[in-house]
């Protein structure tokens, strides 16, 4: 379940010394508080979307929303709050988000690089995964490596997904007997996409 929603911080607070308090006429007990809104995914801040505030006396305790100010609390909560700034950390998520992305990207691209060099020099028990028709999919197993070609074993079972096939990678699913195709029709089922996932222990 994804937890999202939105909320608010304290930004910053600041009293004004000449306006009177509507509610107890007191002067300069008036404090202009402002709050960032933001996103939230899992309670991490993914962007924000403005800001908001209010104002209090600390003589009376009284709270006044923007609505309730007289004119003089707005000029000073007006100018306070256009001087504030969003903070940094309400970005957060957006920057959590690009690493994640990032990450992500370059360890798709290694582990392209790494099955590019697999399958451009085989070695004896590396395992390819493979369609093996319409919504079927199994393994292969390389049993030896000789210049021109590659000697393997075929997997007596299949998959209807991707998803798990590495459960059936076990010797005991393997056919007794050897298959043979040269380098570069190894290199042609890769590339085509026939085989989609190469691993080596």
């Amino acid at each position: 379940m994804i937890i999202y929603g939105w909320r608010a911080s304290h930004i910053k607070s600041e009293a004004n010394n000449r306006i009177i308090c509507p509610s107890c006429g007191e002067t300069g007990t008036i404090v202009n508080s402002v709050f960032g809104r933001y996103v939230h995914i899992f309670w991490i801040p993914v962007i924000p979307i403005g800001k908001t505030g209010g104002a209090q006396c600390t003589h009376c305790q009284k709270t006044f929303s923007k609505k309730e100010m007289n004119d003089d609390m707005k000029r000073a909560y007006k100018t306070m709050k256009g001087d504030t700034r969003i903070p940094f950390w309400h970005f957060s998520g957006i920057f959590v988000i690009g690493l994640i992305i990032g990450l992500v990207s370059f360890s798709n691209n290694a582990e392209a690089k790494a099955e590019k060099e697999y399958i451009e020099a085989p070695l004896a028990g590396d395992v390819y995964e493979y369609e093996n028709g319409p919504s079927r999919y199994s393994t292969i197993k390389v049993l030896e490596v000789s210049e021109d070609s590659i000697y393997f074993l075929q997997n007596n079972y299949d998959f209807t997904s991707k998803s798990g096939i590495e459960e059936i990678d076990v010797d005991s699913c393997y056919a007794d007997d050897i298959y043979m195709m040269s380098r570069s029709e190894l290199l042609d089922l890769y590339t085509e996409g026939t085989i989609f996932d190469i691993n080596r222990k």
